[in-house]
């Protein structure tokens, strides 16, 4: 093969690889990936490029797809990864979507409509707003607490009782 063509058939094959991030890290505002690719070879600052919406900062030994415009090594940017035999590949049904951290947290979009939220034992759901809204049943299974802006701190609904002419309430009836 002539020397030209040869030197651009190599560049062809250098586009798209494989790769192992090793660490990630903002510099100036923008998430970087150092990572191994062929043969034992590294790059550190890889652009790290994500979907509109969805933000991730991988820890280390995740796999992924690395692009090198123009097929230069110095100027590549990781386009996907994923994660190898994780658990939640495995166990989703055909069509369901997760999101999930390797800390034990998850949103579940699951095949009968449900949307399941997990979090690690001893971990909470924390949701912020100046309005949560139920629209339905809610079903709560554990102790409920709630702190008030008005004059009430806490009220706990298992052992609440309401003053009265005749007396206080009693406690409510569990299941009513």
């Amino acid at each position: 093969m002539n020397g030209a063509i040869e030197q651009v058939v190599n560049r062809i094959r250098l586009i798209v690889g494989r790769c192992v991030i090793a660490a990630t890290k903002y510099d100036s505002g923008e998430l970087q990936a150092d990572a191994e690719l062929l043969a034992g070879e590294k790059r550190r600052g890889l652009e790290f490029a994500q979907q509109y919406g969805f933000s991730s900062r991988p820890k280390g030994d995740v796999s992924g797809i690395a692009v090198f415009i123009g097929g230069s090594r110095d100027n590549g940017v990781v386009i996907a990864t994923h994660g190898d035999g994780d658990e939640m590949s495995q166990t989703l049904e055909e069509g369901e979507v997760c999101v999930h951290s390797p800390f034990g947290s998850k949103i579940l979009l699951s095949k009968d409509g449900n949307v399941q939220v997990s979090v690690a034992s001893g971990k909470k759901v924390i949701y912020t707003a100046d309005t949560f809204t139920v629209t339905g049943n809610l079903e709560v299974d554990g102790e409920v607490s709630a702190k008030c802006s008005n004059s009430a701190t806490k009220v706990s609904l298992s052992t609440h009782i309401h003053p009265s002419p005749a007396g206080p309430t009693s406690k409510p009836t569990p299941g009513t």
